[in-house]
Parts: structure tokens; sequence; C-alpha cells
């Protein structure tokens, strides 16, 4: 597994014009970033004098004359390139072992919605700039999304740039982040800018974020810091509204939950679950990762290494609960929006034998009872489970893998099962222990916590699926 990284943190357009100095603080600080990058050159003294200094901030210049070497670490290094010329007099010049990692606007995707076809421009005149290269080259452009990655006539090319391609569903005003791997691996992430800031603080959007502002409150230490009365001269907010947002910025800087005094968790042991599958419309579940709070506290994997079996790991997974479930909640993070119909609908058609035991699971999504139904307010800048478990002081294993990133792996290995397209399967398995121990560590300090919230929840059982929750986003590799 890699052990050297470069953190990359690339600035869409639109989130660069838009970006105030807290929320940049926030994203450096959330991404623990290397290297800002913008194609905004005209931004460059803003975002230097807003970051720490170890943060390198590169900016795309047109008018560059030679490739720019962003960052090195032992083994690897970052060049950016504006020309073909660039490329290939860099290529021809660097003669350094391991592996170098491109950044350039000289590959552009086009996708033709129609045809359902896409098109990489600038591919002829790229390759043959890089003919005389020896050395390893992984492919970065701000011509694609982060969540791109494809290979062109041996090419491999990696997106980078939130909102390159608007068929493909990524925020205007999005920040993307990539991990640079010693191995060649290629990590993304994407967040948009309302991820970071006062925006992050619940009944805190767009304008109410810039009434604040306009009251010089920039950031979530001096929102929490103000007494609530304060904020009811805003346009819109009453008492109750006032309250509310000052506590969420108390419980963000704090890194503290708060639960609603009416509230309670189940009183009977849980199982954690959490799913993997082939993507967000998924044709099989292919690992589930188990969490029995019985007396034994064991972790099981359903694992089904066959893409023809689509129902191999979800039978013996509900085998196994049939038998042990016995009027115990199982729990889910997001599970309403994801895991509890996917099973739903995969149990259905290929263990029909279960569908009343699982009709009759007491179902009960953390992330629901928690956020939409008001009974605790969770730290993180957001409400995803990889931020509110490391905000409450989870440190979970290093795997180098991510949910998108594992979905899409399987994607490859069903298409073409064989030794090179193979996953590692036990470090899968590892990855998705994490996320169910991940959950388990929130619901258990959730269930330790004697910090009430101000404003009571309205309390009640995680049991409906008309959830608008959002999805959880992470790296892709």
């Amino acid at each position: 597994m890699s052990g050297i990284v470069i953190e990359l943190t690339v600035l869409s357009e639109a989130a660069t014009n838009r970006c105030s100095v807290s929320q940049l603080q926030d994203i450096v600080q959330y991404f623990e970033t290397d290297i800002l990058y913008t194609r905004q050159v005209q931004y460059a003294h803003f975002l230097r004098d807003s970051t720490p200094e170890s943060v390198s901030v590169a900016c795309h210049n047109p008018r560059s004359s030679k490739a720019e070497i962003l960052g090195a670490e032992s083994g690897m290094k970052l060049t950016a390139v504006t020309s073909p010329t660039e490329l290939r007099d860099f290529v021809s010049e660097n003669t350094d072992d391991g592996v170098t990692y491109i950044l350039s606007d000289l590959l552009t995707l086009s996708i033709d919605l129609i045809q359902l076809e896409t098109e990489l421009h600038g591919l002829p005149e790229y390759k043959n700039a890089i003919t005389e290269s020896n050395e390893e080259l992984v492919h970065l452009t701000t011509g694609a999304n982060p969540a791109y990655e494809h290979e062109w006539d041996g090419l491999s090319v990696h997106g980078v740039m939130p909102g390159a391609n608007e068929q493909q569903g990524m925020s205007e005003a999005g920040v993307g982040h990539v991990q640079l791997r010693d191995d060649g691996t290629v990590l993304c992430k994407t967040r948009t800018l309302s991820d970071f800031g006062l925006e992050t603080v619940t009944e805190v959007a767009g304008r109410r974020a810039d009434a604040l502002r306009e009251e010089s409150i920039e950031s979530r230490t001096e929102l929490a810091a103000v007494e609530p009365h304060e904020l009811t001269r805003l346009n819109g907010v009453g008492t109750k509204t006032a309250r509310t947002i000052v506590e969420s910025a108390e419980v963000i800087e704090q890194e503290e939950i708060r639960v609603a005094p009416d509230a309670s968790l189940p009183d009977v042991d849980p199982i954690f679950i959490d799913i993997e599958t082939d993507g967000l419309n998924p044709t099989i579940i292919w690992l589930i990762g188990v969490l029995d709070r019985g007396p034994d506290d064991r972790y099981l994997s359903f694992l089904e290494t066959d893409p023809g079996e689509p129902g191999g790991a979800l039978t013996t997974f509900m085998d196994w609960l049939a038998e042990h479930s016995q009027d115990r909640p199982v729990v889910a993070y997001n599970g309403w929006k994801f895991d509890f119909p996917v099973i739903s609908e995969h149990v259905s058609d290929y263990c029909p034998e279960h569908v009343e035991t699982w009709e009759d699971t007491w179902k009960f999504d953390l992330y629901y009872w928690a956020v939409k139904q008001s009974n605790a307010l969770l730290p993180g800048i957001t409400n995803k489970l990889d931020d509110v478990a490391s905000a409450t002081g989870w440190d979970g294993m290093e795997t180098g893998l991510t949910g998108r990133a594992v979905g899409q792996r399987f994607q490859r290995y069903a298409e073409d099962p064989s030794s090179e397209t193979e996953l590692e399967w036990d470090r899968h398995k590892q990855y998705c222990e994490d996320d169910v121990r991940g959950l388990a560590h929130i619901y258990d300090q959730i269930a330790a916590t004697e910090n009430l919230m101000a404003q009571a929840g309205r309390g009640g059982q995680s049991g409906s699926t008309e959830s608008t929750q959002g999805t959880l986003t992470d790296f892709s590799s």
C-alpha cells in the first residue's frame, strides 16, 4: 500500500470567485492540502494571503515557457504544463525515477448525451509529446470532472476539475481534492463550496451567510460566540432559529455531540451493517459487513467474489439475520436512502424466501434519526459518515480505498473477471469493516453523551423511507 502522497486541492472557477476566507481555511484544513490549484491567476494573492505558509498556491499560467514543478515528494512529483511543447521538453529532460503526475488542460472531455459517446480532444498531440518518455507518467486534466477515469489508446486519464463536464452532474461551485500516491494511484473527492465556512451551520444558507458576514461574523468560531438574541435582528431569524444557529456552530467548533432531551436510541443490542455494491444502481450486493453487538460482539463479512452469483452474499446474510435479529435493530447510516431499499429489492429478486424476514426486521437509520428527526446535533463540517466519525475521535484503518473506488473496481472486475482485474478481497473487507466500526463508534458516542441540545428534537423511531438525505461522497480512484 502506498505511503507517500501529495494532497492536491482544485478550485473550480465558480468556487474561486465566491470563496470566502473562512471557507478557504476550512477547505485546506479539511483536505490537509499540500497544493491549492486554480485556473484563475488573478486570485493568487488572495489565496496565498488566506492560507497557511505550508500550503503551496498554484495557478494556471498560459504564458509560461516551461513546465512547472508544483510539488515533489520522495519518489514522485507533480508537474503542470500548458502546451504540447512544454510537455515534450519536460518529458525529454525528466530522468527522475518514480512516478510523475502531469497536470494540464491539454486533454478535454466532451460528452454527446444523444449518441451516448465521449470524445477526448487533444489526444494525438498529447501522445506525440510524450513519445520519448520512459518514465511512469500519470495524466491529470482540468478538462474533466474528478470522478472521471478512463484509458484512451493506452493513456490513463484522470479528471481533476469540478464542473468541467456539466453533463456528469457536478456542482458548478465545486471543490475537488486529488490524493496522488507514489504507486500511481489517484484518489478523488468532490465537495461543494457550501460544505465549508458559515454555510456548514444548520439554518445558514447562502443569503443568510452573506447577512452574517455583513454583521462582521466571518467564521463559525465568531458565530459560536454570539448571543442568540443578537441574530434576531437578521431578516427571517426568530428566537428559536437563532438558538439553533449558535448551537450548531458550537457543536461543530467544539467537536461534540448534543442530543435532544427527549431522544433515545434503541435499548437492545444493535446489529450494525454496511453494504458494498457495483454502483448507485446496483445489480449485486457483493459484500455485507456486520458488527453483531450481541454477547460476543463479533464482526462478520458476507462476501461473494463471483459476479455471476448476485444473490450469494445476500442469501448467506439473510440466513444469518433470520437466526440472530430477534427484534434487534439493524443499524445503517444513510440506510433509508440506499442500504435498506437496495437490500429489499435484492431479497425479492434473489432470495424471496426471506422477504418476510426483511420486512419484519427493525431497521434503524442513525443519520435519519439524528439529523432528519432532529434528535441530535452532530459534529463534522458535513453530516457524512466519515466527517462525523472523524470529528468524534474515530481513527479508521488506512486502506487506500473509498466508496466510489470500491464500486468502480468491482465494475471492472465484473466486466472482465481476470487476475489483472480481481480485487484484493481482504483489503476490501477491511475497508467495509472500517465503515461499519465507524458507524458503531458514532452510535456509541451518541449513547454516551450527556450533552443536551437547547432545542428539543421531535423524537420517534427511524422508520420512514421518505428521506431527503444526501448521498455519501467519497474518494474515487
